[in-house]
């Protein structure tokens, strides 16, 4: 009765046969293992991979990742899929009574990591639904928690918002730098940030990357200092507002975010979007409350008195 589940987290990453993203896979699968979430964790491969358990595992070890916490268990499959599969069932059920034996208890907001995200935005999502991500964060940190904000290219723009607050010039510089970054990376193709608005976007008011970006802001309160500006995946080990280096694509920055250590998804969406997270609880949050009453946890809407989202 202590068990959600037992779900298996496949990637598509690590296939070339000297990837190059080899260094950012091995810290998103050692961020994924020692998650709160995670009761228990097998990592299955073949052995002869790009990125293989034992790098994985030397990876974990390398940099501290605090593995011993959680029973776990690498399996590297040498017979047909008849047999792996009996040999990761058999290795799970053993792990089943210890895991059951955790029991859920009331605890402090300070364990709570926020990745804060926003999908299928519309108009709205700037004036209702992201500050009321912004507005949470701000509480859950102010009770020793953490949030983070992703997502690179969707705060092209927004700037000058975002380092109203900031811990040190040293934050500062490297939230910039992660900016200027990925306008060269984009450059190198021929792109821009001007091309990240989808059509959806466009379609519901969100016309150029500046209003998508200062809505996508938004999810920091005005209040709120910016603490840390962290590479993708790198995990969260101090309280504060973080923002994590990433693609503006929902699943890829989400992993990101999982990988820091988030155990909690809020996620802001005025056009609809099923993103979701295998091992973590996603809120969808919608903005376009008559439009999508359902299955969508709660909806926002922002008043005049005082200024404040209701939900």
């Amino acid at each position: 009765p202590h068990i959600d589940g037992v779900v298996a987290v496949a990637h598509t990453e690590g296939s070339h046969p000297n990837p190059n993203n080899r260094k950012l896979l091995l810290r998103t699968l050692a961020g994924f293992m020692v998650n709160p979430n995670v009761g228990a964790v097998l990592a299955v491969d073949y052995g002869i991979e790009p990125v293989t358990n034992a790098m994985l595992r030397a990876w974990l070890e390398d940099h501290d990742y605090p593995l011993d916490d959680v029973p776990h268990a690498f399996l590297s499959l040498s017979g047909g899929f008849q047999e792996g599969l009996a040999q990761g069932e058999a290795i799970v059920r053993n792990w089943l009574e210890q895991v059951n034996a955790t029991v859920r208890t009331p605890e402090s907001v300070a364990h709570l990591k926020l990745a804060l995200q926003c999908g299928g935005s519309d108009a709205f999502s700037g004036i209702s639904g992201n500050p009321l991500l912004g507005w949470v964060a701000h509480e859950v940190i102010r009770h020793g928690g953490a949030a983070n904000l992703a997502e690179t290219d969707e705060l092209i723009g927004a700037e000058s918002y975002v380092l109203q607050q900031v811990r040190d010039r040293a934050t500062a510089e490297r939230f910039l730098q992660m900016i200027e970054r990925f306008k060269e990376y984009a450059s190198w193709h021929g792109a821009s940030a001007e091309g990240n608005p989808s059509g959806g976007n466009k379609y519901r008011g969100l016309y150029n990357i500046t209003l998508k970006s200062i809505g996508a802001a938004m999810k920091k309160d005005p209040r709120t200092r910016l603490d840390y500006a962290i590479d993708y995946g790198v995990r969260m080990v101090q309280p504060g507002y973080y923002f994590m280096d990433s693609p503006g694509n929902d699943l890829e920055s989400i992993a990101g975010q999982v990988a820091t250590g988030a155990n909690l998804i809020f996620f802001v969406t005025g056009n609809g979007s099923v993103t979701n997270f295998p091992f973590v609880p996603t809120i969808k949050i919608v903005t376009t409350t008559r439009r999508t009453p359902a299955p969508i946890s709660m909806a926002c809407l922002w008043t005049n008195w005082g200024n404040r989202p209701l939900t």
